[in-house]
């Protein structure tokens, strides 16, 4: 594997523990031991750290902000394969994997703001980790049309694969889940004024605008 593969597999690696609230060492070492050929030790952490891309203090290891500015683009772009493989493709989660890995090194960045952009911008991939945003986010760039889109971009009579919910607002997002209204979940557009109504099964549920703007997904068919 090559040198730069090597040390993007570990910042991606120490950037997933960071997310969780600490990374070690050992951690990095574990989750790197004899994988692809090639085995992550002190040596080679050490090396990092005279790149100006890690700090090891004691048992812990944390990405410098150099680090950081070398990791972000490859979370991103793995993050965003993931949603392509599952949200375009239909590829099960468990089959992602390997794939989203060969994506994150080798799409250019015009193609990943292009990806991006054809999602929808999404915020976070399938296992609902955040995507860190790029330039198009910020322009909300829409050159390129969007194949998940909000529901209220759709039609009465659309059926729609969701793909992510926007919102933040846990308790919110909970009483959506028990509505069956959920990533993965298929939904049909029964009306649109004065409020939303989705029918899930056989079940239909009224919902405000602004909250239906925020369930992004693929139309699946229209009768």
């Amino acid at each position: 594997m090559k040198a730069i593969y090597v040390t993007d597999e570990i910042l991606e690696t120490i950037w997933r523990f960071e997310e969780k609230g600490r990374c070690t060492v050992e951690a990095v070492k574990a989750e790197h031991e004899n994988e692809n050929g090639y085995v992550v030790d002190d040596e080679v952490l050490s090396e990092l750290e005279k790149m100006g891309l890690v700090k090891i203090n004691g048992p812990d290891i944390c990405m410098t902000e150099m680090g950081r500015d070398q990791a972000r683009p490859i979370i991103r772009r793995h993050r965003l394969a993931e949603r392509l493989l599952v949200d375009v493709l239909g590829m099960p989660f468990d089959e992602i994997e390997e794939s989203a890995c060969e994506y994150e090194h080798t799409l250019a960045p015009g193609l990943t703001e292009a990806i991006c952009t054809l999602l929808g911008h999404p915020k976070e991939c399938p296992h609902g980790s955040a995507i860190p945003e790029g330039e198009c986010c910020h322009r909300s760039e829409s050159s390129v049309k969007s194949f998940v889109n909000p529901v209220t971009t759709m039609e009465i009579g659309d059926e729609v694969r969701i793909s992510f919910i926007r919102k933040e607002d846990p308790v919110l997002i909970g009483k959506l889940v028990s509505f069956g209204i959920a990533p993965g979940k298929r939904i049909k557009i029964r009306q649109k004024f004065p409020a939303y109504v989705l029918q899930v099964e056989n079940t239909q549920i009224a919902l405000e605008q602004d909250i239906a703007a925020d369930i992004y997904g693929v139309k699946v068919s229209r009768p």
